[in-house]
């Protein structure tokens, strides 16, 4: 009956209309979602001098951070500082964490302060700045509304990114409208397609191009002490949300070789994977995060493929007709990272289809006589390739 309630409480709090488009408000929410489940809920306060505003997130535990951006008269990032802070404290504690940015004419100027430790760093600026904050949708809305009020083809707008770990690099920020209420919005290796009003103000947002491919709604008004309150319950309770694809390894002796595979593991959380989450006819990383890999210390024939002993990251390629297992020599990339000149090269995988779907995308290897079988299971499709001990 607690948990029902709680989950009651949350959905009080996020179950609102979407704001109307003709709408001026300077205020505003969003809820982000990853499939069936809310990660992060947000909502903000905008002026022309400033942006005011806090994320809750619930992976791995409930987090809260506020930021507070001030802008010159341009219009450009003058001053933005970032806290996190202890759920539940009072409005007055000291925060656990401050980042502060400041622009100046040719450099960000940064100090993260935790407790007593104070750490400065500095990066090149450029003129018409715009700050960008991971998980946070309301800064990407100044670039969604400058992009209204130029109305060109596309536009690239220099970005400083914040982390929780200082200064980073400067970037650029690039919109180009797909239509009269949508934008396609690229920033490094992200691509958002992103529904606007005609102010240029975020309605809605997917995005197909990242790594956690989120959905983001924009609600009118948003009660974030109740969903903290429902989330720090739950984690109490041990029904925290954890690490959203966290890694794990598999272990396995076979034939006298050692192997190991390390991956992370993303949750299916309702989403149609292959074909949707993964897209056909693309390399995947088969799994999350960084990039998956195996090491043998002994010579492996992998689907008829010479694997001497050593240390690669796994590829596949999903098909309609088939899958394709891809061995890189490359090691130690992210998993969006991929350089097929390092190929050592492919194999092709059996499919088959399950009955029961696979919530947690699981890596395995099955010992059979003087080899094995190396095999991918998530939703409802196993892929699996045979391997002998050379």
């Amino acid at each position: 009956m607690r948990r029902a309630f709680l989950v009651a409480v949350l959905a009080a709090a996020l179950a609102v209309p979407p704001a109307p488009a003709q709408s001026r408000a300077a205020t505003g929410a969003f809820v982000t979602r990853l499939g069936i489940d809310t990660i992060t809920v947000e909502r903000y306060n905008r002026t022309a001098a400033r942006l005011e505003g806090e994320v809750l997130g619930r992976s791995p535990r409930t987090s809260l951070r506020r930021y507070v951006a001030d802008f010159s008269s341009t219009g450009s990032l003058a001053r933005i500082q970032v806290t996190w802070h202890r759920v539940g404290a009072a409005a007055d504690s000291p925060p656990l964490r401050a980042l502060t940015a400041v622009v100046g004419a040719d450099s960000v100027r940064v100090e993260l302060r935790r407790g007593d430790t104070l750490q400065t760093s500095a990066v090149a600026s450029a003129p018409g700045l715009l700050p960008t904050l991971a998980g946070a949708w309301a800064p990407l809305e100044l670039f969604t509304v400058r992009s209204s009020r130029v109305r060109r083809d596309s536009i690239a707008v220099p970005a400083y990114g914040l982390s929780g770990e200082g200064a980073r690099a400067t970037t650029v920020v690039t919109l180009r409208p797909l239509g009269r209420d949508s934008l396609l919005v690229s920033s490094g290796t992200a691509r958002y397609r992103v529904r606007t009003d005609r102010e240029g103000r975020i309605v809605g947002l997917q995005a197909p191009g990242t790594t956690q491919q989120v959905t983001v709604e924009r609600v009118p008004r948003l009660d974030i002490a109740a969903v903290a309150t429902a989330w720090a319950a739950l984690d109490a309770q041990g029904q925290a949300m954890g690490i959203l694809s966290p890694r794990d390894t598999v272990r396995a002796t076979v034939a006298g070789a050692s192997l190991l595979v390390d991956y992370g593991r993303p949750r299916r959380r309702g989403r149609e994977i292959f074909g949707a989450v993964v897209p056909w006819g693309q390399v995947w990383r088969a799994g999350a995060n960084a990039a998956t890999q195996l090491r043998t210390d002994r010579e492996l024939i992998v689907g008829g493929l010479a694997v001497a002993a050593g240390t690669y990251t796994l590829w596949t390629v999903p098909t309609p007709s088939g899958w394709q297992l891809v061995i890189n020599r490359q090691t130690g990339q992210w998993g969006t990272v991929y350089d097929a000149a390092q190929d050592l090269g492919r194999a092709p995988m059996s499919v088959e289809s399950l009955v029961e779907p696979v919530e947690v995308f699981t890596i395995a290897v099955e010992p059979q006589g003087q080899g094995g079988v190396l095999s991918f299971a998530w939703d409802r499709t196993r892929a699996s390739v045979p391997f002998t001990v050379r």
